[in-house]
């Protein structure tokens, strides 16, 4: 198979150059004397048109950019238009000569040499826009929609008719009032080319990928390269010897460098709108690549001398901190003690004396949010940190907190005022809470044999993750939401979470890890905090949970993978927007027996493929929700489960149960649905984590 593929390959490059080369055999004769030009031309042209459009396929085959190798593309580009520029430049003494000889001669085949120059140039250029509108074509296709390969297709085929509309035995044909309809319609073609070259100019959205080096070296690289791609586009509308050798050609040749000029042009102008905000972009993405080694530490670091040094140094590179520190408490004395700290010096580290009884201890007893103060000096709950501390102007605090009492407290500052937004607080939480599973875990490692450590893992995992998950139902107008999740040992790899957005939307994900155990757990914190990091920053489900599968990607073990369901509730419209990534599908009941209908968009699950394939495959959908409408997200858990005969619950079962509840308020259909599944079960523990939300049209 792979043989023919690669057959199939060389046939379609060769194929076309063979008929290439039929034209030039028939040009040897004309200028042989052979056959006569004005018997010839059509059969020639005929030969170059179909060699032409054999060559098309040429472009879509082209790798040169990708959504992992964009520079790649960019510099082939460039360097290409640099070589073809200068060759334009060293050979225009030449062009000038032959179009002077060419007002003299009454064609090309008057002479050898002009004949070889025209026609080696001519063949040139056309695989120089070949190689080019490929490179355009895979940046295009970066993140595409449904429209992209529509947009771009139409783009080809235009041309391509424009093209043939100025071939030779055209316009050898067009006398009279044809020819008055031919201009005119050429007009036409040239106007819907010229927009869809716009159109598909508009894709660019693989600037939105690059760091700030990389777009900086885009923006210089942008500066010699527009320039010298607009000349080159000048001079080869004056010296076009494509045109020359072919009509038809010359026009597709014009037209594309005209297009490569276009979309440098636009790329460049939306490089100029996104360079402001480059830093964000590398901020982002250093914090979240902060929060993976966190991850990783979860797993593999059993030792707390060398876990609290890493917490300490990941959450300063995280919130981009001067100086940070770590206190937790002494689980034989009862009392906080610095156990790791940066940028503090020895003698800060002696005098700090940490206090369970402080004023910040007694403001996080009332307060679960992190505290943040932008002046210390002006701050009554941590201006005595200014006495100890000379430099701190700004401050951030987060309690570690597990099982329902606090282990500690992470701090970091900065030595200027106002340095801290609410993005960073917002990560410094999402990191914390990955930081008390990591803590805890490294504190079993040492205080318990293998078997006693095994257990308490598990057990303070579990209450870990349980307070991962929301203590309290969100309040959304016109809205009912409720939710339930158990584990089927002490943790799991069940998952939901609620953001609130503003603007009247509430964002809501339900999600399973594949696996059972800690190592569920432990990736179910990982995307936990990478939901809460990205949600609040993405108004539409997919590109969130695009974004999400390119930072779990390169996290996750081959063989896990996380199934998910995020969706959108906007309160104001009644609007439920989501996406499915490979999860199990939503339900939907009217408030009535009038059946249950399953959502099930296109997805597959977080960490299966590294974007393009999960890209291209996540669908998202939008539903408006009509008074007593009730949803059911659900994980596999619900229908996965077997009764004593080993038979399977199942789906069927699943939705009887919730179209016979549908109608009673939310903690009665909650109830409903776990009796039924318990009863079903009989005396057989639940074999999978179980976790349904419920959200109810008002």
């Amino acid at each position: 198979m792979i043989k023919e593929t690669k057959r199939l390959s060389k046939l379609s490059l060769l194929l076309p150059l063979g008929i290439f080369a039929g034209a030039i055999f028939i040009d040897i004769n004309i200028l042989s004397g052979v056959l006569e030009e004005s018997k010839s031309q059509n059969l020639r042209e005929w030969f170059i048109v179909v060699a032409f459009a054999l060559s098309l396929p040429l472009v879509y085959k082209q790798k040169w950019a990708s959504d992992r190798n964009v520079l790649r593309g960019l510099r082939f580009v460039f360097f290409l238009v640099l070589f073809t520029y200068i060759a334009l430049l060293t050979s225009k003494a030449n062009f000038v000569r032959i179009h002077g000889e060419l007002n003299e001669m009454a064609s090309i085949y008057d002479d050898y040499r002009s004949y070889i120059f025209v026609m080696s140039w001519a063949f040139f250029l056309t695989v120089f826009v070949l190689l080019s509108l490929g490179t355009l074509r895979n940046m295009i296709f970066i993140k595409r929609k449904k429209s992209t390969s529509r947009n771009f297709n139409l783009l080809m085929v235009a041309l391509f008719i424009f093209s043939l509309m100025n071939a030779g035995f055209f316009r050898r044909h067009t006398v009279g009032a044809m020819a008055g309809s031919s201009v005119t319609l050429n007009y036409i073609f040239s106007f819907i080319v010229i927009n869809l070259m716009v159109i598909n100019s508009f894709r660019v959205s693989w600037i939105n990928y690059l760091n700030k080096k990389q777009k900086l070296a885009c923006f210089w690289g942008g500066i010699i390269f527009l320039p010298l791609q607009v000349h080159l586009n000048v001079i080869l509308y004056g010296f076009n010897m494509t045109e020359i050798f072919s009509p038809a050609l010359g026009q597709f040749v014009n037209y594309s460098i005209l297009f490569l000029t276009v979309y440098i042009a636009f790329a460049f102008i939306a490089l100029l709108a996104h360079l402001p905000t480059a830093k964000l972009y590398d901020k982002k993405m250093h914090q979240i690549g902060s929060l993976h080694n966190l991850s990783r530490a979860v797993s593999s670091e059993f030792e707390i001398d060398k876990l609290v040094r890493s917490i300490v140094r990941l959450a300063n590179e995280v919130t981009e901190s001067d100086f940070s520190w770590l206190e937790l408490v002494d689980k034989k004395s009862n009392k906080l003690q610095l156990v790791s700290a940066l940028h503090l010096t020895e003698s800060e580290k002696r005098s700090w004396q940490p206090s369970t009884d402080s004023k910040v201890d007694k403001w996080f007893a009332e307060h679960p949010e992190p505290l943040l103060s932008n002046q210390v000096i002006k701050s009554l709950l941590v201006k005595d940190f200014k006495k100890w501390k000379r430099e701190l102007e700004s401050l951030v605090a987060v309690a570690l907190r597990t099982g329902g009492h606090t282990i500690g407290y992470l701090y970091v500052g900065k030595k200027v005022t106002y340095g801290f937004e609410q993005d960073d607080v917002d990560m410094l939480r999402a990191f914390s809470e990955q930081a008390v599973v990591a803590i805890e875990n490294a504190r079993l490692v040492q205080e318990s044999i293998v078997k006693e450590r095994l257990e308490e893992e598990l057990k303070i995992a579990h209450e870990t993750q349980r307070q991962l998950l929301p203590k309290n139902m969100p309040v959304v107008p016109g809205f009912g939401i409720d939710a339930i999740c158990n584990s089927a040992n002490e943790v799991g790899g069940d998952y939901y979470d609620f953001f609130e957005l503003g603007k009247n939307k509430t964002g809501v994900v339900v999600g399973d890890v594949s696996g059972k155990g800690a190592s569920a757990a432990f990736y179910m914190a990982e995307i936990k905090g990478i939901m809460q990091a990205l949600a609040r920053g993405n108004q539409s489900p997919k590109q969130t949970l695009i974004l999400a599968n390119r930072i779990f990607y390169g996290n996750i073990d081959r063989k896990n993978f996380i199934t998910l369901i995020y969706g959108i509730i906007d309160a104001k419209k009644k609007r439920f927007t989501f996406c499915r990534a490979g999860h199990c599908p939503i339900l939907l009941a009217s408030g009535g027996d009038d059946g249950v209908r399953l959502l099930e968009p296109k997805g597959i699950g977080l960490g299966l493929d590294p974007g393009v394939l999960f890209d291209e495959t996540l669908e998202e959908c939008s539903i408006v929700l009509e008074k007593n409408q009730v949803l059911l997200l659900y994980t596999d858990g619900a229908t996965d489960a077997r009764n004593d005969e080993g038979e399977l619950y199942g789906e069927e079962r699943l939705e009887e149960s919730f179209l016979k509840s549908n109608q009673l308020d939310l903690s009665a259909i909650k109830e409903q649905l776990v009796k039924d599944l318990l009863d079903f079960l009989g005396k057989k523990n639940i074999f999978d984590d179980m976790t349904c939300v419920i959200i109810k049209a008002l």
